[in-house]
């Protein structure tokens, strides 16, 4: 009586281990539930097996120095160009994880989405760039090009983007040729004139500043 008694207690705790299994494996709330993301590339063997060996490399790498900032920003980048958008955005993130003041994983995640067509994603992506280096005038482009020729709902924060960057950034004539280029193209000639003149004041050697201006000048009389 004892042994059956016995029996079924270990019986019944089998099946209920069983069935918690189950439903931890159908229901864990750990489990990634992000689908596998991926590019389509057109490599050659040789190049494929260049970037596998640079993979194995940088593993070697990462068994003396595991916490290595450019060997996972460059794991991220040899995935991206295998194809692999969902490998190459965990290794940006690691990356980041390790240099958090750091925009540049950002930027590189944001433009794996970019390739994804997957636009608001890289638009967090670009925006988290900024705020974590809002003196990088590439963190600005990003998002002026994006709004400019994929988010186009949004392209009226086009401006506003630009006059945050030049306010924040040191150097701001990275900025400026593409601002005032910008605001030509969008036939607000005024204001393109007030930024090339500017840019002629900054660099008086070049000639084509001074040709924006004629044009737009001509622009406006029309």
């Amino acid at each position: 009586m004892k042994t059956i008694k016995t029996y079924l207690t270990t019986l019944i705790t089998i099946v209920i281990t069983m069935i918690l299994v189950i439903l931890f494996v159908k229901f864990n709330p750990f489990k990634n539930t992000e689908p596998e993301y991926n590019l389509v590339v057109d490599l050659s063997p040789e190049q494929i097996a260049d970037l596998e060996f640079r993979l194995e490399e940088n593993f070697k790498r990462l068994e003396l120095f595991p916490n290595t900032y450019e060997v996972f920003i460059d794991l991220g980048n040899i995935e991206k160009s295998l194809g692999h958008a969902s490998k190459a955005i965990n290794y940006y993130t690691r990356a980041w994880e390790i240099i958090p003041a750091n925009s540049t994983p950002w930027i590189n995640i944001g433009n794996v989405y970019l390739s994804l067509k997957m636009y608001d994603k890289a638009e967090e992506a670009f925006l988290k760039a900024k705020n974590i280096n809002p003196a990088y005038p590439i963190n600005y482009l990003n998002l002026a090009d994006l709004y400019q020729n994929y988010l186009k709902d949004k392209s009226d924060q086009i401006r506003g983007i630009y006059l945050e960057g030049l306010a924040a950034v040191e150097k701001d004539e990275e900025l400026l040729v593409p601002f005032a280029t910008y605001l030509y193209e969008s036939h607000n000639y005024s204001e393109a004139k007030l930024y090339f003149e500017r840019l002629k004041e900054m660099y008086p050697e070049r000639t084509d500043f001074q040709e924006m201006i004629d044009l737009i000048n001509q622009q406006i009389a029309e």
